[in-house]
């Protein structure tokens, strides 16, 4: 069974899901980002292969957001073509029934902590290559837990099939083809500025290519997903800012984290913006949060350029993150640049520190959240 196969299958249990013991779905981060929906495509195919004999357990490859928020995963689709129409949703399946019912188990690839909490218990295993969390699932076996600050999450997923006895698990040319494109797209094609790859990247992208034709170009694979990632066509200010999203809270604040696509600025985004409707309305999506922190990249050859924004619904918000994300002990090196627009509420930075992407500001602004107290509090 290949895995455009192991995938129509897997489809097909979400109307027969009763007749299995046990359920282990293989959990992607809610942005569902490239990396996260090959990891758990892949994994789920993998550990379905090696344990094909035993009918009684499932493994589900699950898509952790919406079909409607996926539709704007542009190189996501692109890349995995045919088998888009096959990938099953968050909302697909009842967790909260399986789990009642003690047949769900959980496996996370590319991050380390699930909601609602309930599920922390029953996740035994971990895949993640961001910045390791004090509030991390602890596991019961600390061996199921791999966590390590790599390029991608599918160089981890990777290590762990081609170390895989061949007894049980053969790699093959199309899943050395699948775990090699988001390893060059989140490296940036292992860009020495972007600072994004490890030694380990390297020596898995070497390893994944022995499997794989001399004939493809990762070169123009590369350009053509950054090509398809940059693609933007038809989508309102809301889907450019709900096409890769990550939400932060705190007892006092919530926030959004919205990346932009490839090669799309911040500047770019806040020159087309008319009013603060858009952003509002945006915001009022996400529980009503109130502000979003807005990234872009670009990339020139090996040369990457960032830039960061944020806009807050309440003028008061303003002061305090403006004064905490550019502290130097956080290492973004920012160095504000005006807006085209007169709008009080909204920012704009250069971030001279090219090297520190979405990972290293999601712990920034997670602290800034939990620190957080309104200035009208007593």
């Amino acid at each position: 069974m290949n895995l455009t196969e192991y995938l129509a299958y897997t489809k097909d249990q979400l109307s027969n899901l009763g007749r299995f013991h046990l359920i282990r779905i293989v959990l992607g981060n809610e942005s569902c980002d490239l990396d996260s929906t090959v990891c758990a495509c892949i994994y789920a195919y993998f550990l379905h292969s090696i344990t094909s004999s035993d009918e009684r357990i499932l493994y589900l490859p699950i898509m952790n957001t919406s079909p409607a928020t996926f539709r704007l995963r542009s190189e996501t689709r692109w890349f995995l073509q045919e088998n888009v129409s096959n990938l099953i949703f968050i909302d697909d399946i009842d967790l909260n029934e399986w789990y009642e019912k003690q047949k769900l188990e959980i496996i996370l690839v590319d991050h380390h902590l699930i909601h609602p909490n309930k599920f922390n218990e029953i996740v035994i295993e971990i895949f993640d290559h961001h910045t390791f969390r004090a509030d991390a699932i602890p596991l019961k076996e600390p061996s199921a837990i791999q966590i390590e600050n790599v390029g991608s999450c599918a160089t981890l997923v990777a290590e762990k099939l081609l170390n895989a006895s061949k007894s049980t698990f053969q790699m093959t040319e199309e899943i050395a083809y699948l775990l090699t494109g988001p390893i060059l797209f989140d490296t940036l094609n292992f860009s020495s500025t972007a600072g994004k790859t490890t030694e380990k990247d390297r020596l898995i992208y070497k390893a994944l290519r022995e499997f794989r034709s001399a004939n493809i170009d990762d070169q123009q694979l590369y350009r053509n997903l950054r090509r398809s990632a940059a693609d933007i066509t038809g989508m309102s200010i809301q889907d450019i800012l709900q096409k890769d999203v990550k939400q932060v809270s705190g007892p006092h604040i919530r926030l959004v984290i919205s990346s932009l696509p490839s090669d799309y600025t911040v500047e770019k985004f806040i020159g087309q913006l008319k009013t603060m409707k858009d952003l509002d309305e945006f915001l009022a999506g996400y529980d009503n949060a109130d502000g979003v922190i807005i990234l872009s990249l670009e990339t020139d050859d090996d040369q990457a350029k960032r830039q960061l924004g944020f806009y807050v619904k309440q003028y008061e918000n303003l002061p305090p993150i403006n004064e905490y994300i550019q502290r130097e002990e956080h290492g973004l090196e920012l160095r504000e640049r005006g807006i085209p627009i007169n709008q009080a509420r909204l920012k704009l930075f250069e971030q001279r520190n090219a090297q520190a992407s979405r990972k290293q500001v999601l712990p920034v602004i997670e602290q800034f959240a939990k620190e957080f107290v309104p200035q009208n509090s007593s």
